[in-house]
């Protein structure tokens, strides 16, 4: 946030800090997993979302930032939405729990995107999200040089934290 601040841009902020309860979903054949993709019902203090995440086709223009397919909805009870993918057999593979507080970003030079700062129990990372050419620009205005670009999942920096410390793979929750 200070990076951003020095570098003119006007923050504001879309939503206060929440406490969010993920759940990574799978079949035992690996069906959304295989394709790269991830399955996820979020639950936070006031909505639960279902999240499908996929892959950019083949011939997608090619992309120096992670970039997914997503499609999003609400859903009344998260606990509900995760008893159903269970009997349809999606069960729960990974869960990962964090802070996040989203802001929107407006650059003096008129780009605007989503920063979202997350705090999680293997430490606190800013998503910018929005048109590449957006991210690009804000990462260059803040100096934020390659070795900074985390394109990793949590689920894949958690299996790294994991084997970092020598332990068996678990959640990550605080």
């Amino acid at each position: 946030m200070k990076r951003l601040k020095e570098a003119g841009a006007a923050l504001k902020l879309k939503r206060d800090r929440h406490f969010e309860d993920n759940f990574i979903l799978d079949s035992e054949s690996r069906t959304v997993g295989g394709r790269l993709g991830a399955l996820r019902v979020r639950k936070t203090d006031d909505v639960a979302t279902v999240t499908l995440k996929e892959l950019p086709p083949a011939n997608a223009v090619e992309s120096k930032f992670k970039s997914r397919i997503e499609l999003e909805t609400s859903v009344g009870d998260g606990d509900v939405m995760l008893q159903i993918f269970a009997r349809l057999g999606f069960l729960k593979c990974f869960r990962y729990q964090k802070y996040r507080t989203v802001y929107e970003a407006f650059l003096p030079s008129g780009e605007s995107l989503d920063v979202m700062f997350d705090e999680t129990p293997i430490g606190v990372f800013a998503e910018l999200e929005g048109v590449e050419s957006n991210v690009a620009r804000v990462l260059e205005v803040i100096g934020a040089g390659r070795d900074e670009h985390i394109l990793l999942s949590y689920l894949a920096l958690q299996i790294e934290e994991c084997a970092r410390r020598g332990q068996p793979f678990s959640d990550m929750v605080f």
